[in-house]
């Protein structure tokens, strides 16, 4: 295990302030309990993940084979589909997705992202961690990052997604993993750009390219690249691409839900 950075924006006190986190939501969870994040049914204080049982086993394809360099649905567990074993290699070395974008965990990603509802983070942080939860005892990872936001789009919204997502999934893993750190700055945009989504798959590669950058060396860092949708994957392999430019020596996208 490599040792825990120590850097600006990553210092070793948070461990306790993931537990602390935790600890904190699960006091509220006892004084307002917190329902569903589909359907509403009340959950048990410190309740994990926040989906009832019911929605949690049907959620869009959580139980899918998928390509483990993609996250694309496969008809059997593969390490790369057809098209990632004849493309270029990716800066994404893998990526874990916890289900498909489609109904009804669409709307949960889109109330988060466009209505505001910020106490979406949590539910979608804590499936991240659940699903991930048997694959980071197999491939520990260092530290978390989140897809930063442009500065004008992140003050028209008020906060980032991928970090909260991030966050809420470093505090669901806290009790019974290595110290994970959340490292919101080490990674930013350079520049603005077009929103991604209605631009085609050589439009969206051409949008990015170059517009993040990183702050100091991630030298033989794993990262997970926290996101909370993947759709072409363009802005997940352009992240890479910097973090990967500063050093790390492997990148894992972990993303709540992966579009067709």
């Amino acid at each position: 295990m490599h040792a825990a950075p120590t850097t600006a924006g990553s210092r070793p006190f948070y461990r306790p302030l993931a537990r602390t986190r935790r600890r904190l939501g699960g006091w509220l969870d006892h004084l307002a309990p917190r329902g569903c994040a589909l359907c509403g049914t009340a959950l048990a204080p410190r309740a994990f993940p926040g989906f009832c049982t019911g929605c949690l086993l049907d959620l869009p394809g959580a139980c899918r084979p998928r390509c483990a360099r993609c996250g694309q649905p496969t008809d059997a567990p593969a390490p790369a589909c057809t098209a990632c074993a004849t493309a270029e290699p990716s800066p994404v070395d893998a990526t874990l997705a916890a289900a498909d974008y489609a109904p009804p965990l669409d709307r949960v990603v889109t109330a988060l992202k466009f209505g505001r509802q910020l106490a979406l983070a949590r539910p979608l942080g804590e499936l991240l961690a659940a699903r991930w939860a048997g694959a980071l005892r197999r491939e520990p990872l260092d530290c978390l990052v989140p897809v930063p936001l442009a500065p004008g789009r992140l003050a028209q919204r008020g906060f980032n997604q991928s970090l909260e997502m991030a966050r809420a999934m470093s505090a669901a893993l806290a009790p019974s993993f290595e110290p994970m750190p959340v490292m919101p700055r080490r990674l930013a945009r350079l520049r603005d750009t077009p929103p991604q989504a209605g631009l085609g798959l050589s439009e969206r590669r051409t949008n990015l390219l170059g517009c993040f950058g990183c702050s100091g060396r991630l030298d033989g860092l794993r990262i997970g690249l926290v996101d909370d949708v993947m759709t072409s994957g363009s802005t997940l392999a352009e992240a890479a691409r910097a973090l990967k430019a500063a050093g790390a020596q492997r990148v894992v996208a972990l993303v709540a839900a992966r579009a067709a």
